[in-house]
């Protein structure tokens, strides 16, 4: 199935198959935004990159949680009143207060299907922990990664989107045995060498991912965005893993699987 591969920066991109339009995390605001995380501030280094059209006609926008570089006042703007959301219980009270009202929420390993333009989207909610510390975790909040399936005329694409989350089993545990064409991790190794410690995944976790789910194409996402994200492209690159493939932002990728 084709598809194309829409990074607008941070954890925000967009995934196009046909005229279908699936959107992840708007966070737009612009560079040098500082954005308080409650334990640290982070500004934003790099300018969101999008034209207005991006946003039109989202068919499915995906929220995995509430912080503030994944969902900020600037990416509710983009969203539609009416849309259709899938989200997790923190996100979802920021959408309600905003005035979205096509919501639905998922808790871990939860399922939604819906049929749009001919195609059927399933979405399941696949544990995301947000640190290896179990304390910076629990503070962290809740997070959803996705397991996408988008099925047409015996055409199916599987995308794994990780969101926020560190290498665990239980991350692991519902996702080892599916079959992935498409994994989306989020990277950049979050505070990494901080008290805090690790808050997503870096290089080597996302090595032991790679071997452990085997996906046709990895699509890193978070990375260089915020200040808080400590390891760079660079270290993604070392891994000199022929299915790792570095898009830059603003760009858009057509691909085939």
């Amino acid at each position: 199935m084709e598809f194309n591969f829409n990074w607008i920066g941070g954890a925000t991109f967009i995934v196009s198959i046909a005229d279908i339009k699936i959107a992840v995390d708007p966070v737009l605001c612009k560079k040098g935004t500082v954005q308080n995380y409650f334990w640290f501030k982070s500004m934003r280094i790099e300018e969101p990159v999008y034209e207005k059209s991006d946003f039109e006609n989202i068919d499915l926008w995906l929220i995995t949680h509430n912080h503030l570089d994944h969902l900020d006042s600037e990416g509710l703007e983009v969203i539609t009143d009416n849309a259709k959301i899938i989200t997790n219980y923190n996100a979802s009270t920021v959408l309600y207060k905003s005035g979205k009202t096509n919501v639905t929420v998922l808790k871990w390993h939860q399922k939604s299907v819906f049929i749009c333009k001919g195609y059927t989207i399933t979405i399941q909610a696949i544990p995301a922990i947000h640190g290896i510390n179990p304390l910076s975790a629990f503070f962290a909040g809740k997070v959803n990664g996705y397991f996408v399936t988008i099925n047409k005329d015996n055409q199916e694409l599987s995308i794994y989107i990780t969101s926020d989350t560190v290498y665990k089993k239980v991350v692991l545990k519902p996702i080892v045995s599916k079959k992935i064409d498409v994994l989306i991790p989020n990277m950049g190794a979050a505070k990494k060498g901080t008290w805090i410690m690790t808050l997503t995944l870096d290089s080597a976790m996302l090595e032991k991912l790679i071997s452990k789910i085997n996906p046709l194409i990895v699509i890193p996402v978070h990375y260089g965005t915020f200040a808080h994200y400590y390891e760079t492209s660079e270290a993604i690159k070392a891994l000199n893993n022929p299915r790792i493939l570095m898009v830059k932002v603003g760009s858009k990728t057509a691909l085939k699987v």
